[in-house]
């Protein structure tokens, strides 16, 4: 809780609505880290070790994963105004289509392709996703 109290006394928290949020709205190391999963899952999946099925239509949803969730929910309600946040939320849909198209180029083209995207376009989008995470958690901070 402690570390919950510090971040909510940030002067950035000044005359701001806090009703409601949660210590998961200022875990910005838990939301990098579930960001950070999807190049397993789809690094699994191209390798064929993976028991998950990948649809594309559903990877390409950036409101569905749990940081899409929080982006489209709590996070917009206490962050939305920021620039910084608007910036995560388009690079995060840029990532999650960046992801369906791994997939889709498994089912088309094969692992070399899927690889190929994976080591490009995804973990770019990827990186982009997590320096605005960071971004928004040192703007809070300062």
């Amino acid at each position: 809780m402690a570390f919950f109290d510090f971040f909510r006394n940030l002067a950035f928290f000044n005359n701001r609505d806090t009703q409601g949020m949660t210590q998961d709205d200022l875990d910005f190391n838990k939301w990098i880290q579930a960001h950070r999963e999807w190049r397993q899952r789809l690094s699994n999946h191209i390798n064929g070790s993976s028991a998950e099925a990948l649809d594309e239509t559903l990877v390409c949803r950036d409101d569905r994963c749990p940081l899409g969730q929080w982006i489209h929910g709590s996070g917009e309600k206490y962050f939305g105004d920021l620039d910084i946040f608007q910036s995560m939320r388009q690079h995060h849909a840029q990532f999650h289509s960046s992801a369906a198209s791994v997939v889709h180029s498994l089912k088309t083209k094969g692992p070399a392709a899927a690889k190929s995207l994976l080591n490009t376009d995804f973990d770019q989008n990827s990186m982009l996703v997590v320096s605005d995470l960071h971004s928004l958690e040192k703007k809070i901070r300062h």
